[in-house]
């Protein structure tokens, strides 16, 4: 489910890692790859350790993205993979990190408030679970 979602957001995210940032094409498609990695990896230990309950809040929209100890470790691990793994510098990474994730969790937000996504579509989409 989140993946869908990320994944008809993704020319949108990219476009704007290229204008905002100068990221070149490649790097800015790669890095909203990452993003949504990060934000899997990071539900799917939550949810595996029944910790899910803050980072539902802010799919919710009960609670801002930058209220969330989860979307702050996710920002953290996601400057790390763009700087090791894109080679981006880490001044660069420091803004497009935040801005990619919270930008993500903006539009997942919004689909559920919307009445777009039930809570169980997301949970079940963010488990594996179809």
């Amino acid at each position: 489910m989140i993946e869908n979602i990320i994944n008809n957001l993704k020319g949108q995210l990219t476009g704007e890692l290229q204008n905002k940032y100068n990221l070149q094409p490649d790097t800015a498609n790669k890095s909203v790859d990452l993003a949504k990695d990060n934000i899997m990896d990071e539900v799917k230990n939550r949810a595996a350790s029944g910790n899910i309950g803050g980072l539902m809040d802010v799919f919710k929209g009960n609670k801002g993205a930058s209220e969330s100890s989860a979307v702050d470790g996710m920002i953290g691990k996601y400057v790390s993979d763009l700087t090791g793994r894109l080679g981006i510098p880490e001044s660069i990474a420091k803004q497009v990190a935040p801005f990619a994730i919270n930008f993500i969790m903006q539009k997942v937000s919004g689909k559920v408030s919307s009445g777009g996504v039930s809570q169980g579509d997301l949970l079940g989409g963010l488990m594996g679970v179809t």
